[in-house]
């Protein structure tokens, strides 16, 4: 294993953080999982760390779609001391002591048009005509990681405040940084969602007012399992500063979330495809 795998095995998650919650389809912006491998390995020792790139992705339309769409979007991630990290998934400060990391941030939920495509950020279809925009909502999350030999076991917590969306989001997950070729780094991982009855209803809930000016039944979500999540990500480092990569993964959803009228299918996929510059 060449000295290239701390660097850029970090350097991969980092930036899939934002671009994996877009990926979600909509709903509120799920980015613990990757946060959590963007310090899968700690970066080179310098005090300011940038990386910038294009990534092109494939996504649901919304959680629980069976509809997929399209994109292209540009990614920079800003890191300052392995300390303060600013993304397009928001702020976050860590501290670390020996295998523990734990640490706060800002992020937000891009919410969902109930028309159209709901822009790059949130998810939108038009068969959710009725339902209502949810609007973008900030939120605060806290996180922790404990590693052990090549595994990194994490769990967060989100607080959304928003006016519709003022709901809660958690996880817990493992995941592992597998040297598969020189310059060459697979990392697989598998991820719990849960969310409170306030997230549930506003994304997968039905009142009566909305059951009658859309498609669908009334439905009252209740909180519980969210949602299973397996995926991998491949990195290669084509230079000192170059690098490139995919990633693919797997959604299950789960409790009321696949009880939901709202959804469609249970299970979806999402896909991304990167490239990006180390400075």
């Amino acid at each position: 294993m060449t000295a290239k795998f701390p660097v850029f095995s970090a350097m991969t998650a980092a930036l899939l953080a934002p671009l994996a919650a877009f990926a979600q389809g909509g709903g509120a912006n799920q980015t613990q999982e990757w946060e959590a491998l963007s310090q899968r390995v700690r970066p080179a020792e310098r005090e300011w760390d940038v990386r910038m790139g294009g990534a092109a992705l494939m996504r649901p339309t919304f959680e629980g779609s069976d509809r997929y769409r399209f994109s292209g979007l540009p990614f920079i991630t800003v890191n300052w001391r392995d300390t303060i990290t600013f993304g397009e998934s928001g702020l976050s400060a860590q501290m670390r002591s020996g295998n523990f990391r734990y640490g706060l941030g800002l992020t937000f939920d891009a919410g969902r048009e109930d028309s159209g495509k709901g822009g790059i950020f949130g998810g939108g279809d038009d068969r959710l005509r009725g339902l209502g925009d949810i609007d973008f909502s900030l939120g605060v999350r806290g996180f922790a990681t404990w590693r052990w030999q090549f595994l990194e076991f994490g769990a967060a917590v989100t607080k959304y405040t928003g006016k519709q969306n003022d709901g809660i989001l958690s996880d817990i997950g493992v995941s592992a940084a597998l040297p598969i070729a020189d310059k060459l780094l697979l990392i697989p991982n598998i991820r719990l969602g849960f969310a409170d009855d306030k997230y549930m209803q506003t994304y997968f809930g039905v009142t009566g007012l909305q059951a009658s000016r859309s498609i669908f039944p009334a439905f009252t979500a209740s909180g519980g399992l969210h949602q299973v999540r397996g995926g991998a990500n491949l990195v290669y480092s084509l230079t000192d500063h170059w690098f490139a990569g995919v990633n693919a993964g797997v959604t299950h959803l789960a409790g009321d979330a696949a009880a939901s009228p709202i959804s469609v299918t249970d299970t979806y996929a999402t896909a991304l495809t990167f490239v990006g510059y180390r400075f």
